[in-house]
């Protein structure tokens, strides 16, 4: 669907993939409501009605995965591009923000300046965005982190139209987000 076709295609095309041997996915087995994600350099939990659908090496100390809420019609989508080195945050949102620009699905991308802010209580820089493509509109947010060793960039998207079936994913992988 369109929100695979947005993200960072000409980065990962160019650099060329391989799979990870260094994260952990954990498919919850118990009651708890959510399975777990985690890398080298960051980790978080995920909802169950959400999936793990990309996890790539891009290349040394470059690391990309995409989860996405399930059904054929869901829209929610949370991307993450960890460099295990820092890098210029502002120039992280920019090349997303350019790969946004060059999907010819995508129409009136409207993008807000780049501005401090946090995520999950991290210092952050960030971008809001909003697109329509195939007559749908979507809206999303690119945030750019760092630690003391690594930088991170984390960009989630929605249709509108789903705003209330995401809101509760997207919360729960932001609240439970650690870089290291």
């Amino acid at each position: 669907m369109v929100k695979k076709l947005i993200i960072l295609s000409l980065l990962i095309s160019a650099l060329g993939c391989k799979k990870s041997k260094e994260s952990k996915v954990e498919i919850n087995q118990n009651n708890t409501s959510a399975n777990r994600f985690d890398s080298k350099v960051f980790g978080f939990n995920y909802p169950e009605d959400w999936s793990v659908t990309e996890e790539e090496e891009i290349d040394d100390g470059v690391y990309y995965i995409a989860v996405e809420k399930e059904g054929f019609d869901a829209s929610g989508l949370v991307t993450v591009l960890s460099f295990e080195e820092l890098i210029s945050l502002d120039e992280t949102i920019t090349v997303n923000m350019e790969e946004l620009q060059s999907n010819s699905l995508i129409n009136i991308l409207n993008s807000s300046t780049i501005k401090d802010t946090n995520f999950n209580g991290v210092p952050a820089r960030a971008l809001d965005f909003n697109f329509s493509s195939v007559g749908i509109k979507h809206e999303g947010s690119i945030y750019a982190f760092a630690s003391e060793n690594n930088t991170v960039v984390v960009l989630k998207q929605e249709a509108l139209e789903d705003q209330r079936e995401n809101a509760e994913g997207f919360n729960l992988i932001e609240r439970s987000f650690e870089i290291r």
